[in-house]
């Protein structure tokens, strides 16, 4: 009998039951940057852009700028050119030899010694 009074008291132990909390998670954040870090981000690229586009246009100018100006460089360089030539025409026809054939030739004049008067300038 000693094994059934054992036993009876083994049934009326009460049973130790383990229940397992759930524990306490951390919260988890769907998305690691903030809406402030957002906004803060897309102000820096907005501005980021936008120098950029400065930039750009501002080369595109100056590059327009300069393609004038070296234009105007070429027209000043030709004219300084014809202008050149032009001075040497006149040098090469106000020469007093030319002057004397013309009027001899065409005109028919002869030049006197006595009619002649030097002017200094």
């Amino acid at each position: 009998m000693s094994n059934l009074a054992y036993q009876t008291q083994r049934q009326q132990e009460p049973k130790q039951t383990y229940v397992q909390q759930p524990e306490a998670q951390p919260r988890v954040r769907t998305s690691r940057v903030t809406k402030g870090e957002k906004v803060l981000w897309s102000f820096a690229s907005l501005l980021l852009i936008a120098g950029a586009i400065f930039m750009v246009s501002n080369y595109a100018s100056i590059y327009k700028v300069n393609a004038s100006i070296q234009s105007v460089e070429r027209s000043i360089s030709y004219e300084n050119k014809v202008v050149d030539d032009l001075k040497l025409q006149v040098t090469e026809l106000s020469a007093p030899d030319r002057i004397l054939k013309i009027a001899k030739e065409k005109l028919g004049m002869t030049l006197s010694d006595k009619n002649v008067k030097v002017l200094e300038n």
